[in-house]
């Protein structure tokens, strides 16, 4: 009878035989006589592939011989993976493949997984994704099976990188000589995002962060800015953005007059500018009373000292 074993396991053919004694027997394998294989039994211990094929046996007495109906041993071998899948690193929208090489006892039969899930129609030896995204990217396995058994490949990992996009553009802007400008940068893709911010085409040393802040600008950091977001998939640049940089209005005198804490006035000066009162009682000797930052277009300063002096003059500066 036919037999189908896996490699390593014993196999036996028998037969049963009538006719004058003594009759002798004659094992053959695809026609060739096995030597030793003289009984009507024949035993095959630790089964090799190469002991596959079709067994006969002939038997013979004095008057003649007959030959047995062939028998057929299977032997089969479970399925090995000679060639595992390779990790791979894409950018989002190409096309990616994995494949196998497996050995064994054919019919093979592949079953693809994604981060533990069967994937539906997924059952050869190569795994096709088309136009990946980031949905794709995760751990990937294959699993051969045949009538031996099953064996499954290593786990390989995809990667999908996204290409840098800026979502949130830097503005233009307009300040007064000394005033802070900052342009501000808002992009997506694949961490770590660099930024190289440039004015006028020329890089900006040590500008590589998201936001760039001049803290006193001057009419010399005018120009246009731009920054530049690069990941491991690509940069991109963004849109242009003006820095206006205008002197500073000066400073006027709106009214003023005695007070029971001194002489008091009021005058218009540049928010976010620095300004200082200076004071004289000759037009020649002037000296600083007061330095601050205007918070408002209209400050009040008041002078405790005038109520001493038979005539005072002030000036305005800003900074």
């Amino acid at each position: 009878s036919s037999q189908a074993v896996m490699v390593g396991q014993n196999a036996s053919f028998s037969v049963v035989a009538s006719g004058t004694t003594p009759l002798s027997y004659q094992w053959s394998l695809n026609g060739t006589a096995l030597s030793g294989a003289t009984s009507s039994a024949l035993t095959l211990a630790n089964v090799q592939t190469t002991d596959a094929g079709n067994y006969t046996v002939v038997v013979t007495n004095s008057l003649g011989s007959v030959t047995s109906a062939l028998a057929t041993l299977t032997v089969n071998v479970t399925p090995e993976i000679t060639t595992q899948p390779l990790a791979q690193t894409v950018t989002a929208g190409q096309n990616v493949s994995f494949s196998i090489v497996g050995t064994g006892t054919a019919p093979l039969n592949y079953q693809w997984s994604f981060n533990g899930t069967a994937l539906a129609g997924a059952s050869t030896s190569a795994l096709t994704l088309a136009n990946v995204q980031t949905t794709d990217a995760g751990s990937y396995t294959v699993v051969v099976t045949n009538a031996a058994g099953s064996v499954t490949g290593a786990v390989t990992t995809l990667t999908v990188l996204i290409p840098p996009a800026i979502t949130t553009q830097p503005q233009a802007q307009t300040v007064i000589v000394g005033q802070s400008a900052t342009f501000s940068v808002v992009a997506t893709g694949s961490a770590p995002l660099g930024y190289q911010w440039s004015r006028n085409g020329t890089a900006v040393s040590g500008a590589t962060d998201s936001m760039l802040t001049l803290n006193t600008a001057q009419s010399a950091d005018a120009g246009s800015y731009t920054v530049m977001v690069t990941d491991v998939a690509g940069s991109v640049p963004s849109m242009v953005a003006t820095l206006t940089v205008i002197p500073p209005t000066p400073p006027s005198f709106d009214s003023a007059g005695m007070t029971p804490n001194g002489f008091a006035f009021q005058l218009s000066v540049p928010v976010g500018c620095t300004y200082v009162i200076l004071a004289t009682t000759n037009l020649q000797d002037w000296t600083p009373i007061s330095t601050n930052v205007a918070l408002t277009g209209s400050v009040v300063v008041t002078d405790p000292a005038a109520t001493n002096c038979s005539r005072q003059f002030y000036r305005a500066m800003v900074q």
